[in-house]
């Protein structure tokens, strides 16, 4: 194993504020497709991949606009513009989901942990190609409103949204990890 891939992956940070350029068609692609060798139990590749990009992110603003309307019945319409700028802030915006799929073996759980483990690829892709991402959730992208704003079914789950592009400014990387406090050896 290479030592600079370790090095690499080490170095890897969240990137809050992103600029032009997103990566290209063929650079997403290429990162996908990457991501897509994410580990798979069943190889049943549930992670599904939206790209948001250009105007196409106004439609994902309004359905940040959307969800909140029905989840805060006395939202101000005045609202409605810093709601869709949430889209705004990169270049392309990636969402990623899990198609959950019945399975006699690959429980659901294991498929969104697949999905998730393919949207950490997706950020190590980025960062490689000299792109920046941040990897966003919270409650609405768990929510049924939010299923049907995107036009997903019932069997999917949202792992979350990639927001992409060029890194305003260098991030240093984190300096400790404070490893020692999350590991344990059991050696006997």
């Amino acid at each position: 194993m290479s030592k600079e891939f370790i090095t690499f992956m080490r170095n890897r940070v969240s990137l809050p504020i992103l600029n032009t350029p997103a990566p290209t068609q063929n650079e997403w692609e290429s990162i996908l497709d990457a991501a897509s060798r994410a580990a798979d139990h069943g190889n049943l590749k549930p992670w599904r991949f939206r790209i948001y990009e250009d105007e196409g992110r106004a439609k994902l603003g309004q359905i940040y606009w959307h969800h909140a309307l029905s989840e805060v019945v006395s939202m101000p319409e005045s609202k409605e513009e810093a709601f869709i700028k949430k889209a705004f802030r990169a270049p392309a915006v990636l969402l990623v989901y899990a198609h959950i799929q019945e399975h006699p073996k690959v429980p659901e759980v294991e498929q969104i942990m697949a999905s998730s483990a393919a949207a950490q690829q997706v950020l190590l892709g980025l960062s490689a190609l000299g792109y920046g991402g941040m990897w966003r959730s919270g409650p609405a992208c768990f929510t049924e409103k939010t299923k049907e704003l995107l036009g997903l079914e019932k069997n999917d789950q949202i792992i979350g949204l990639i927001y992409a592009g060029t890194p305003e400014k260098v991030v240093p990387s984190v300096t400790d990890t404070r490893l020692s406090e999350r590991l344990e050896w059991v050696r006997d």
